[in-house]
């Protein structure tokens, strides 16, 4: 399903012929605030608004989440246990409420809803691909600051010229149509640990290129890195401090592209230099 059909009728039609709006934020008994362009408003009778006027949403949360998942909730338990679905259109949809226990990361019920918006925008500039050519990439950056859309782009571009495997774990780096005009290999829902071992066997990519890095992937990580195919990942943080504070991944990467909020300058950061093998 995709965000205008899950959305209650009256919000969809509200916000349909919006342009550029990125997230949407729904609470049960708030009002419901739109991220326009960068710019926050809630959404009001008449449209979007600066004031505090805004609709108080009326809706549970629970009824969203059951429309948005076709009244399948239990389709969806792995991936709501980790917080978030995503959408048909590439809409994350990060979930928030009660657990059932706190051992077990199953949804009581739901309070928060917060659904981010994917566009494709041209951000991967020349100095980007020039610094991908040095060899192995990651993009830091906190929450919103446009990681995902890099990886996007550098995914798109990189595929102009060398094979490319994008491992869409979450199914937001390539909806279906991004997917149209992207000349790569996709594994779309794949875990990375499947797509390094399996993915690089079968495609023989030159670049694996995939969102979010956690711990129990820094193994299959280095593994693909160590088999000569070029990697380009992203992580949360606000410096390389704090990427190397949390992965073992030294010697890895050639170069850190450093984001601070989407509309800022990025910084690019070369690191000790690649010690792994590098085709890109």
């Amino acid at each position: 399903m995709k965000i205008w059909a899950c959305l209650p009728d009256e919000v969809g039609q509200r916000l349909h012929n919006v342009a550029d709006v990125r997230e949407i934020r729904i609470r049960n008994g708030k009002p419901i605030r739109i991220n326009v362009g960068g710019s926050w408003y809630v959404l009001g009778e008449k449209g979007l608004t600066n004031g505090r006027g805004g609709i108080v949403s009326g809706y549970a949360c629970d009824e969203i989440v059951r429309r948005a998942c076709n009244n399948s909730v239990y389709a969806y338990e792995k991936m709501l246990a980790r917080g978030f679905f995503t959408l048909e259109d590439g809409v994350r949809v990060g979930v928030c409420g009660e657990l059932a226990g706190a051992s077990e990361p199953v949804f009581r019920s739901y309070s928060s809803l917060c659904f981010r918006i994917p566009h494709y925008v041209s951000t991967a500039d020349k100095r980007i691909l020039d610094c991908c050519s040095s060899g192995n990439v990651v993009v830091i950056g906190p929450p919103c600051s446009g990681k995902t859309t890099m990886l996007r782009d550098i995914a798109v571009k990189l595929s102009q010229k060398y094979n490319v495997l994008a491992v869409d774990e979450r199914g937001e780096l390539f909806y279906d149509e991004v997917a149209e005009c992207v000349d790569c290999d996709v594994l779309k829902w794949s875990s990375k640990d499947y797509a390094f071992e399996t993915g690089v066997r079968a495609m023989s990519p030159q670049w694996i290129v995939c969102d979010e890095i956690a711990a129990e992937d820094v193994a299959a990580l280095r593994k693909a890195a160590n088999s000569g195919v070029s990697v380009a990942c992203s992580s949360h943080g606000r410096s390389v401090e704090d990427f190397y504070g949390k992965f073992d991944l030294k010697g890895v990467f050639a170069n850190a592209v450093v984001l601070e909020r989407v509309g800022r300058p990025y910084r690019i950061v070369p690191l000790c230099g690649s010690t792994i093998a590098k085709n890109g």
